[in-house]
């Protein structure tokens, strides 16, 4: 497979708007006044088409806006510009390898990536035996970030105490579900990492699991699995599944007559997964560290306003996530006051801390730690979104 690459140079979005950060000033060995610019290239592999476009097609916006308004306010000093490529890898973990390979051999300061965790397990043993860092966008795979070599700013929801127990607790405490059946993507890590919390959550709450049925990323018919599951009754359905398996399986059961709640995880907070649905995720309950229309600071409320104004719909969690991850990346190369990837890691590795549209982020071994809770939000008739009310349950 041969990735499709696309570059952007900084002028591709109309609107200007305040990177959100306050940024160290890059060396002088750049150009000087008047003279010609020096670019800096940064790389990012993602997968903005197949199953994971989804994800990918937000995430790429959200780097590019990034990358704009640190270069419209010279964020890393007078006369060096970033120079953004993006390489689409279509959910190939190869296609993930040979990308970042091209980037490190083109001489990148940094490489954001990782859109599945299929990817991510791939590139993680690859980067670690290379200089130019990364920087994980979308992959909530365990164990990924690993200084001087990867990083995620980002907080895994599975890890114990985290996002998906505090939501599930809640979700769980306290309702009526006494049953449930548990669809998993067998076939992406993290999918099936997620499907443990979950069953343990279940359990410790006294829902009896019914089935747990296995369904891979690229399949797009749920009709035999939602037919198997309306028949087993379940009181709730548990969709660890990328956003749109989530979207196929909540069609199929809804429209088999389904009308009980569908759990799920941050994947489901995509409106390209709801409109795949065909409006049919309705009833669909999950977490999300960000969302547009509940943010948990000022930074969150100015990254709505400002992707809206450059893409005219208003960003998903995952233009945040590549929205936060370009951010960090950014910060590092100011930081280092260079370009070369050997300085960029070192300088990622003594981030401690970070404002972010998630509230404030604390690193730990390169894992980022949010700081804000994580918001609980459902699906409602035609789109729209709500906090979710444990009383709806």
């Amino acid at each position: 497979m041969h990735p499709a690459v696309r570059r952007s140079r900084g002028t591709v979005l109309a609107a200007t708007a305040t990177l959100g950060l306050l940024l160290a000033g890059c060396g002088s060995d750049g150009a000087g006044d008047g003279g010609p610019i020096k670019r800096v290239l940064i790389g990012a592999a993602i997968s903005t088409s197949g199953p994971a476009a989804f994800a990918g097609v937000p995430v790429e916006q959200g780097i590019e806006l990034a990358v704009k308004q640190a270069n419209d306010e010279a964020a890393l000093g007078e006369g060096v510009e970033l120079d953004l490529e993006v390489v689409d890898v279509a959910a190939d973990p190869a296609a993930a390898i040979a990308a970042y390979r091209q980037f490190d051999n083109d001489g990148a300061a940094g490489v954001l990536c990782c859109t599945l965790g299929s990817e991510a397990g791939a590139l993680r043993p690859v980067m670690s035996q290379s200089l130019t860092p990364g920087v994980v966008t979308v992959s909530i795979l365990e164990g990924l970030a690993n200084p001087p070599h990867l990083f995620r700013p980002f907080e895994v929801p599975s890890n114990p105490g985290g996002i998906y127990d505090k939501f599930l607790d809640a979700v769980l405490s306290g309702s009526d579900f006494s049953t449930a059946v548990i669809v998993v993507n067998d076939d992406n890590d993290a999918m099936v990492q997620d499907s443990r919390v979950y069953a343990d959550a279940l359990e410790r709450n006294g829902v009896r699991i019914l089935d747990t049925v296995n369904a891979g990323t690229a399949e797009t018919s749920f009709t035999s699995v939602a037919t198997g599951i309306v028949a087993n009754k379940p009181d709730v359905v548990v969709a660890s599944t990328i956003g749109s398996s989530t979207a196929a399986l909540a069609r199929s059961l809804r429209e088999r007559g389904y009308d009980r709640p569908i759990v799920s995880n941050v994947g489901a907070d995509s409106a390209p997964a709801y409109e795949a649905s065909a409006g049919q995720m309705e009833g669909t309950i999950f977490p999300t560290p960000y969302h547009a229309d509940f943010p948990v600071n000022d930074a969150g409320g100015a990254f709505a306003e400002d992707y809206e104004a450059a893409y005219g719909s208003k960003p998903d969690m995952f233009a945040a996530h590549g929205y936060t991850a370009a951010q960090m990346l950014i910060t590092a190369i100011a930081d280092a006051e260079s370009h070369d990837p050997d300085d960029v890691g070192a300088a990622l590795s003594a981030l401690t801390g970070m404002q972010s549209v998630y509230g404030e982020l604390e690193f730990a071994d390169g894992q980022a730690q949010v700081q804000d809770p994580a918001r609980h939000l459902v699906w409602g008739a035609g789109g729209a979104i709500t906090e979710w009310n444990p009383s709806a349950s």
